[in-house]
């Protein structure tokens, strides 16, 4: 691949790696350990289907755009490296057992930890819901934890007529939701389906290699403005 890079018969270098950070650092990589100094151009697109692949060679786009992701690639790298590994040392030296720090697990923990301490000191604690029917028309009043005052509510509605003071129509917009991330689709696929992350990852690999899906280790929740017409012709 040094070789490759650097042939003389090679104008510039088309980077067509992932379209995300971690493509970006793969490249990074590469192209840095091989010393080429050749210019640089980026096939960035979220389909490997034939269409999608020849219109982004159609518009490369210059290297350099996304050098800052690359950089916030190697920041997360170096990140990972300098918690993970002297934190892990340091813990598990100072505790005489394997235990294991990371940038993202360990707070991540820490999250799960409070939660646990919520859960352990919960009180069970007797409330009473008031509820009104009125011909169909279903009036509530929730958690009322003093049973005097729910059985003065109650008394209250006895034998009195409800008077409908105001009437308002609205008309709303539901906005369709949003589309998967890799972390959301993760989420989901567990919840429904019991599935691990690594399982859900694997099948969103696979299905992407198929041509099925768009990428699957994105952030985003959102089609980018130049994919309108392909989404309506998909």
């Amino acid at each position: 691949m040094k070789k490759l890079l650097n042939r003389p018969d090679i104008e510039f270098v088309v980077n067509a790696c992932d379209a995300g950070r971690e493509g970006e650092l793969i490249f990074k990589h590469v192209y840095d350990l091989s010393g080429s100094k050749k210019p640089v151009k980026r096939l960035w697109i979220s389909s490997l289907e034939s269409s999608s692949i020849l219109e982004g060679m159609e518009h490369l786009k210059a290297g350099e755009t996304y050098h800052n992701l690359a950089e916030a690639a190697v920041c997360r790298a170096q990140a990972d490296w300098l918690v993970g590994m002297n934190a892990t040392r340091a813990y598990t030296t100072k505790y005489f057992k394997k235990l294991t720090v990371g940038r993202v697990q360990t707070p991540t923990l820490s999250m799960l930890v409070e939660r646990q301490k919520q859960i352990s000191g919960f009180k069970k604690e007797k409330y009473f819901n008031v509820v009104l029917d009125c011909d169909g028309l279903i009036v509530e009043k929730k958690k009322i934890f003093d049973v005097e005052e729910a059985e003065r509510v109650w008394k209250t509605c006895q034998g009195s007529d409800a008077i409908v003071e105001k009437v308002e129509s609205k008309e709303k917009t539901v906005k369709p939701p949003k589309l998967y991330d890799l972390t959301t689709l993760q989420r989901e696929a567990n919840r429904i389906y019991g599935m691990t992350a690594q399982q859900t990852l694997n099948a969103a690999q696979s299905l992407y290699e198929q041509k099925l899906i768009t990428y699957p280790r994105t952030d985003s929740q959102y089609l980018t403005s130049d994919m309108e017409e392909t989404a309506k012709t998909s």
